[in-house]
């Protein structure tokens, strides 16, 4: 069987199913990568653990390759009469845990206080006020930019389906007039690394969306919602990066606050 009719067919099921362009086009960078290293269909582990392997982007991304692989043969299995799966004897790439990196308040000032062009602009700034990943931006038509009576909400789709994000006053207006913002996701992130670069801040989008969960003060339940987890352990590494909370209940909770004698007499 060659793969690269395997994986076009594993593809057309993917649309078929309606999974989103952002992740079918995710499916297809690895998938065909693997058509070209292999152009008969594998049926060994080992060729599926040295392909793995030849992924130089990380722990993460070659995370990203086990799955896709693991999904693409299931499905040959089930519809491509594929007898054995190669990737059941593959073990799953360790992932180190990764706490979100946001940026601090006044960064975020200097960030959208720098005379960007406007589009640039309206990006970061919609980008900050609603947490919505940067592919969600990318894919959002201007009519699902909504006016409603209680305030303006944008209709995104991302990895969990479609949800609806509240927009403030500020970044309605930043946003609308240039959208849809007919660039792909690659060039919109140049664009906003770049608007790092001028401003002197490091970082890139998905900064924006780390620091919007960590600043988040409402229900954790909401900012589930509104940033589109699927898990709700998730959302809540974002309560634990916010220190300026725990310090202050430390402050007022630690047991010496009950022991004022000892603290006096040990300064």
């Amino acid at each position: 069987m060659k793969t690269s009719e395997a994986v076009k067919s594993y593809l057309y099921s993917c649309q078929a199913r309606g999974l989103s362009p952002n992740t079918i086009c995710w499916y297809a960078g690895i998938l065909r990568a693997f058509a070209a290293a292999y152009p008969k269909l594998p049926k060994k582990p080992e060729d599926c653990e040295t392909f793995i392997l030849s992924c130089k982007g990380g722990d993460e991304w070659r995370h990203g390759y086990y799955r896709a692989l693991n999904a693409f043969y299931n499905y040959a299995v089930s519809r491509l009469k594929l007898k054995h799966n190669p990737m059941d004897k593959v073990s799953a790439p360790r992932v180190k845990k990764k706490l979100p990196r946001p940026i601090s308040p006044e960064q975020l000032n200097q960030l959208l206080t720098f005379p960007h062009k406007p589009r640039v602009t309206g990006m970061l700034v919609f980008l900050a006020d609603t947490g919505v990943r940067l592919g969600e931006l990318v894919s959002l038509p201007r009519d699902n930019l909504i006016e409603t009576s209680y305030g303006y909400v944008a209709s995104v789709t991302g990895k969990t389906g479609a949800r609806l994000v509240p927009v403030s006053v500020e970044a309605y207006r930043a946003i609308y007039k240039h959208l849809p913002l007919n660039m792909s996701r690659g060039r919109a992130s140049h664009l906003i690394i770049w608007a790092f670069q001028d401003a002197h801040v490091p970082g890139s989008a998905i900064n924006l969306r780390h620091t919007f969960g960590t600043l988040w003060r409402g229900d954790i339940d909401q900012l589930q919602m509104i940033m589109g987890h699927s898990k709700i352990s998730t959302t809540q590494i974002y309560r634990k990066l916010q220190i300026e909370n725990i310090c202050r209940s430390h402050n007022i909770y630690s047991p010496l606050r009950l022991v004022l004698p000892l603290q006096q007499s040990m300064l």
